[in-house]
């Protein structure tokens, strides 16, 4: 199965999917940290969300998201 996602709106496309996977990776730290996980899977899910914000920042042109972890 393929997708392509293109043409004008495909910039926004790509900032959509961007926030959701942000999003997706923010409750996944919150509930892991809530739940007690330990320290290995709490900066792996630090390390998702720092992708997931330069994946923002990219399909933005901008250098900044604010996003505090």
């Amino acid at each position: 199965m393929s997708m392509r996602i293109g043409g004008a709106g495909g910039a926004q496309w790509g900032s959509h999917i961007a926030s959701i996977h942000l999003r997706t990776d923010y409750v996944r730290l919150s509930t892991d940290v809530q739940s007690g996980a330990d320290e290995r899977k709490i900066r792996s899910d630090k390390a998702a969300i720092v992708e997931s914000r330069r994946d923002i920042a990219a399909t933005r042109r901008s250098g900044v998201v604010d996003v505090t972890v």
